[in-house]
């Protein structure tokens, strides 16, 4: 197997003098987006992140990476079904005025 390296192994290494910018050089200006904007653009916009964090050795926890395995579906696709069936078992649709 390949040795992993870091992503972060050119930004950890000292840089050469031969990278360095003059002094003269003039100063690159650096744009730092707002935090709403940060928030609101992203590599999926009008979705949101829903999840949780399991210990490894959480039996429900390894049940779910074997039945995403084994059934070859997502994690997004078997949390999607999940939440659809806790919402009709706790009618939270009629619970929250939400009914059809």
């Amino acid at each position: 197997m390949a040795k992993r390296t870091s992503l972060l192994t050119p930004a950890m290494t000292p840089q050469s003098r031969h990278e360095v910018e003059p002094e003269d050089a003039p100063a690159a200006s650096i744009s730092v987006p707002s935090t709403s904007a940060a928030r609101s653009s992203g590599k999926r916009p009008g979705k949101y992140h829903l999840g949780a964090y399991f210990d490894p050795a959480d039996p429900t926890a390894e049940a779910f990476r074997v039945l995403a395995a084994r059934t070859r579906r997502s994690h997004q696709d078997l949390l999607a079904e999940a939440i659809s069936e806790l919402v009709a078992k706790y009618e939270a649709d009629k619970q929250f005025g939400r009914a059809q």
